[in-house]
């Protein structure tokens, strides 16, 4: 019998569907008989692994070639040797966004801080230190916006402050940036907004207050004498609880979280701090900015050189969320700074509710978010803006921080305070216009 060219392409190709089939649905039915749940292990199983011999770039989502199945093995293969900018991705949520970063204990990540450690140190007669960044051809989209390409730097203080993490077991502020922008992306006001802010429908923030020199050119220092109260951290919602929080103690709430980050703020930045712990949403939380406000204009009539305020929160989520990363092997809760804008699409200009310092406020929020992203990336949320005032009006350096949200542990929300308290000191002292971005 002849066949035709044409049908013995035709009968090729159903073979080869044929046995992929067959291969799949095999591996699914095997992997099925060892779990309990049929959909999750069905999409798995058939779909996770038709995407894996498709793409080299997912087995590196969870950094796991230890499986060893034909397709990794050969995967392996092509794309061992690809970027550590290709690899950093621990997790991706379902709307397709970086949510974590794999950290310094991962195998991959050692192998490279190693090598560049390694690098450095035989170039050290010539260089203090070495910092090796990707091509523009091997940065990758972090973060929240999948169109912010960053240079990633790993150099050898940070290797070694890595190292002398795993130590002690203790935090170690990140001293130089691992995450850069450039100065051409940081021009760009719709790259900005984009990049760091998440806008409230009931509200609209203009071009021009996202204008990158007026950001950075506010002046965020505070006098070094602390001798004064310097800081004042409070909370308008002082019942914000955590998951595993103690029902009656308030130091498992955030204003424990608050007397926590305090602490760290006086002993190792040397800022004079004072933790006020009046409580405004008892009864209701209609009324607790109004409330907090009586609070606020007591303590800062009694205490003038306040300079800078922290309304210190904690978000509400969807019960399903979960708002962690892991930074030197701590698991932290994210947080979020947050801008009034005193601006409704519906109503305009609140001139009944007039803040002179929206435009600092904005700037102020905008250098911690940078150095955020820059030292700690994953770390923060987008900056979020909505329309009302949120006393941000008494002083020009104010901020509201939502830390973690109530799916988070108690432990995990302290543990951000040591990050948090470093991006503070640093733009309270000015380091981060040290660091200001001069790439082309």
């Amino acid at each position: 019998m002849n066949i035709g060219y044409g049908k013995k392409k035709r009968w090729i190709f159903v073979g080869i569907f044929l046995v992929v089939s067959v291969q799949l649905v095999m591996r699914a039915a095997n992997d099925i008989r060892n779990k309990e749940v049929f959909g999750q292990t069905l999409y798995e199983s058939v779909f996770g692994y038709s995407i894996q011999t498709i793409s080299p770039m997912i087995p590196y989502v969870n950094g796991d070639w230890t499986q060893g199945s034909i397709t990794e093995k050969v995967w392996q293969l092509f794309y061992g040797e690809l970027p550590l900018g290709m690899c950093v991705f621990n997790s991706i949520d379902s709307n397709f966004i970086v949510e974590d970063y794999m950290q310094e204990d991962n195998e991959i990540i050692k192998a490279v801080v190693d090598e560049n450690r390694e690098a450095a140190i035989k170039q050290s007669d010539s260089d203090n230190s070495i910092d090796t960044k990707f091509s523009d051809e091997n940065t990758i989209e972090m973060g929240i916006n999948p169109d912010a390409n960053m240079d990633i730097g790993l150099t050898l203080e940070d290797a070694v402050l890595a190292e002398n993490t795993v130590e002690t077991g203790s935090f170690v502020p990140v001293r130089s940036p691992v995450a850069v922008y450039s100065r051409q992306q940081l021009v760009e006001p719709g790259f900005i907004k984009k990049t760091f802010y998440a806008e409230d429908a009931t509200t609209y923030i203009r071009e021009d207050q996202l204008d990158y020199n007026t950001l950075m050119g506010f002046d965020a220092t505070v006098k070094q004498d602390n001798s004064n109260v310097q800081i004042l951290i409070y909370h308008t919602h002082s019942q914000e609880t955590y998951i595993d929080s103690i029902p009656g103690d308030s130091s498992t709430s955030i204003v424990g979280v608050g007397e926590h980050l305090s602490e760290i703020l006086r002993t190792q930045y040397g800022f004079n701090v004072l933790h006020h712990t009046g409580e405004y949403d008892v009864e209701s939380r209609d009324y607790a900015y109004s409330n907090a406000a009586i609070g606020l204009e007591k303590v800062l009539a009694e205490n003038p050189t306040i300079e800078v305020m922290i309304d210190l929160h904690r978000d509400e989520t969807n019960p399903n969320t979960k708002l962690v990363t892991t930074i030197q092997d701590k698991t932290m809760a994210k947080f979020m700074f947050f801008n009034g804008l005193c601006y409704t699409r519906a109503l305009g200009s609140l001139t009944n509710l007039p803040n002179p310092y929206v435009q600092d406020n904005i700037s102020f929020a905008f250098q911690m978010q940078l150095a955020a992203e820059e030292h700690y990336p994953g770390l923060t949320r987008r900056i979020y803006l909505k329309g009302y005032r949120y006393n941000l009006h008494y002083r020009s350096k104010s901020l509201l921080i939502e830390l973690g949200s109530q799916t988070n542990t108690v432990e995990e929300a302290m543990n951000s305070c040591e990050p948090l308290a470093h991006i503070i000191a640093m733009i309270l002292n000015g380091e981060n216009k040290e660091n200001m971005t001069t790439q082309p």
